[in-house]
Order: structure tokens, then sequence, then C-alpha cells
């Protein structure tokens, strides 16, 4: 294990935590407010929001005009395995057993601020499928949907304001686009949910390989990690052009490597900022650490500090409750979560809880619900190491005062799709009670 000097924090940076950890107090016997999905869109709801709603999954089927968004119902946190309803998004996803890459990235699902429209990728049909979202949270798509993502292998959405980003992946396991430049392509949502001709393309080198287009909480930066082992950061103009910031795209230090020697096949994943703060967490799969950087508003990426994630293996992904205070990572190759105290130094996440799910998978994309007291996390077949008929299931885990997780007894339900399917994505949204 490696020992790293502290961080010092800023007066503002104590200032924030101070305030932070008075409203977690006053708040915590009610649940806390999480974020809806990207950080740009954390806009506070008229009311207060229910336990219960509709959690949606993208059932990824690779073949033509086949995939679909499942909507499963809860009620007081707990998953129904009835009545759960399918909607086409007319195009078809990804597909990979093989551990190639296809499958890690984040955000494939993402909804509005206030919970109307709902997005989704068609990977392996280029296009981006979007629907008005109904107060029983059924689904109807936007006139026109789907729309071109203007790239190949879409696989991330991220929303600043009115803003659509597309994270063009160039990767689906369908077709061969490894000659094929991924690019970062935004758009105008307009007022009926359709979206404008592209506003900017930035395109990126073969085989970069985008992960996730993930928004700041104050809607100035998008912060994306590459397969190809970098960061890479665009400022986001009021009209929704995005400018690649200076610096990048940014290596990793040698001192997240072990020995201080840089290893291959290594790259962030689980981009997700402390929402008070201007700090960056992330995964380092194959090297099970968690990363720590400081970002600025011209999107310059700084690095903190690198630290184990104990009893990991392959963690990917990451979220943190809205009052920051912990921070949770599904770690994808050893079937559980790690829960971190991230109140007290936001800049050393410190591990308090390793849980184990109920059932064998490759725990991947995962949500905060927003009362703060459920994660609902899909633990999907990956690789050819789950046996074919587990996985692809849907998790519950109930959030403790502490922050600390219990799965449901209930959990997990299965996710109705084909074997050798690979359903990606989590978007949830409660009822407007």
């Amino acid at each position: 294990m490696r020992h790293h000097s502290r961080v010092s924090l800023s007066h503002s940076e104590r200032a924030a935590i101070a305030v932070a950890a008075s409203v977690a107090a006053l708040v915590s016997g009610a649940g806390i407010l999480a974020e809806p999905v990207s950080g740009a869109e954390r806009a506070s709801a008229s009311k207060a929001p229910s336990a219960s709603g509709t959690v949606y999954i993208e059932s990824n089927s690779a073949a033509r005009d086949s995939n679909e968004i499942l909507a499963f119902r809860y009620r007081n946190g707990v998953l129904s395995a009835q009545g759960i309803r399918p909607y086409p998004t007319g195009g078809s996803g990804s597909h990979d057993l093989s551990n190639s890459g296809v499958l890690d990235a984040d955000q494939e699902l993402i909804v509005n601020s206030i919970r109307t429209l709902l997005f989704a990728v068609n990977s392996s049909s280029d296009t981006i499928a979007i629907f008005h979202i109904h107060a029983d949270g059924s689904l109807v798509p936007v006139v026109g949907s789907p729309f071109p993502s203007n790239g190949y292998a879409p696989t991330s959405l991220g929303l600043a304001g009115r803003t659509l980003i597309v994270a063009n992946k160039a990767q689906d396991g369908v077709r061969n686009l490894s000659h094929v430049r991924p690019n970062y392509t935004s758009f105008h949502v307009r007022s009926d949910g359709s979206l404008s001709r592209p506003i900017s393309t930035i395109a990126v080198p073969p085989r970069s390989s985008p992960l996730q287009a993930y928004v700041t909480p104050d809607g100035k930066v998008l912060i994306s990690s590459e397969e190809s082992g970098v960061f890479r950061a665009f400022r986001i103009a009021p009209d929704g052009r995005l400018r690649q910031a200076l610096g990048s795209p940014v290596r990793m230090p040698t001192a997240v490597f072990p020995g201080g020697r840089r290893v291959p096949d290594v790259w962030p994943a689980g981009l997700v900022s402390n929402p008070h703060l201007k700090i960056l967490y992330a995964q380092l799969a194959n090297l099970s650490e968690t990363i720590v950087y400081r970002w600025n508003d011209q999107g310059r990426l700084t690095f903190v500090r690198a630290l184990p994630n104990p009893h990991s293996f392959l963690p990917c992904w990451t979220h943190v409750n809205a009052s920051g205070t912990r921070m949770y990572s599904g770690n994808a190759g050893s079937d559980n979560l790690t829960v971190f105290d991230i109140a007290h130094d936001p800049t050393n996440p410190r591990a308090i809880q390793s849980v184990r799910l109920n059932a064998p998978g490759n725990p991947w994309n995962f949500q905060i619900d927003p009362t703060g007291r459920v994660i609902f996390l899909l633990d999907m077949r990956a690789t050819r190491q789950i046996p074919p008929g587990r996985g692809n299931q849907l998790h519950a885990l109930r959030i403790a005062a502490d922050g600390r997780l219990t799965e449901e007894r209930a959990s997990p339900i299965n996710i109705p799709v084909p074997i050798g399917t690979n359903p990606v994505g989590l978007a949830i949204v409660p009822n407007d009670d």
C-alpha cells in the first residue's frame, strides 16, 4: 500500500464542507436529495421526491431495431418483477462478452432535471432515442426520434441545461470501427424534446474509446475518460459549443502506478464530482484504485492522490450522495460495492464498508434514488466467466443514515433479456406525489 501526504483544504473548501455537514444533519432523518442524473442537471424539485417510482434500463439488444427501454416499478425502495414495460428505441445496441471495452461506459441512459425527458443511446445504429416521460412513468417517443448522433457507436450522454453532449465511442462489438475516429458532439434540446443539428464536434484519435460524458455540477465543464488512458476536458460555452481545455488530454502521473512504472490497459472510469467542491473522483479498474483530482472552470485537472479501493477487483463506476459525505464504487470483478467516507477530508476518501451482492454478476451502472435512501444497480453479465443464466439482474440496496448499505431481501430481480444480451444504463424517476 502506498502512503500519501495529507493535502490541505482551502478556506472555501472547509466552508463548503461545514455547510454540507449542516445540511446533511438537518435532512438525515428524511433522506437526502440525491442528484437526478448528470452534474449540471441537479436542480431541486419543487416537492420532496417519492420513495416510489420507475427505474429504467436499456435492453441493449444488438439485433436490428430491437433495442428497448425496460421500465421497472418500485415502491418504498422495493422493486417489482411484475408489469415490466418495454418501449422500443427504434435502434440497436452493442454486444460483448470478451471484456474488450465495448461495454465500458456510464450514462447510456439519462433524464433531464425536471424528469420530463429520457435520452438513450442506440450504439450500433448511431442514434439517440428520446422519450417524453408521463406522470405514471410511461414513455412516448419524441416526434422524430431516434436522432443521428453525428458519429459511430454513441455510448454516453451528458446534459448541461438544454445542451446534450454525446460521446461517440466508435466501438460497439458489432462492427469493425477500429479505424474510425470517436468524437464528442453537442446538440440543443428543443422545447419539444427533439435535437437540433450538431452545434460542435471534436474528434479524437481512433481507438480512444471514450467512456463517459460527465458534466460538472455547474454545467461549465465536460470531463471524459478514454481507454487510451487519458482524461479529456472541454469547456461548455453558453451556446453549447465545446472547446477542448488547455493541456487536455491529461495523462495520469506515474504516481498512480505500482512502483511508479506505467503499465498498459489502465484508464479512469466512473467520473463524478463532489457536489459542493471542485473535486473529481474516479476508479482505476485494473489497479483496484480510487483517484482524486481537482478541476476548475477552465477544465484544468490537477492530480491530488491515488489510494487503494480495498476488497475490490475492477472497480469501475462511482457516485456521491447529494450532501457530499459518502462515495460509492461499483466493483465489476468482485461483485460488490465499496462505501467511502468523504465527509471529513473530501480529498482523501476512507473506505468504511464493502457490500457483496446477493447474486453473482458484474456490477455496472447504478444510481442513488432522488430520496437518497436507495441505490438501484444493474448487475449485468458482461463476460463469459459469468455462467449463462446468471447476472443481468437489477438490485436494490437500502442506504442507512450513516451511508452504509444493506441489500433488500427481495433483491435482485431478473431483467427480461435473452442470454448473451448486455443490458446497460440506469435512470430513476420518482412518482410525483
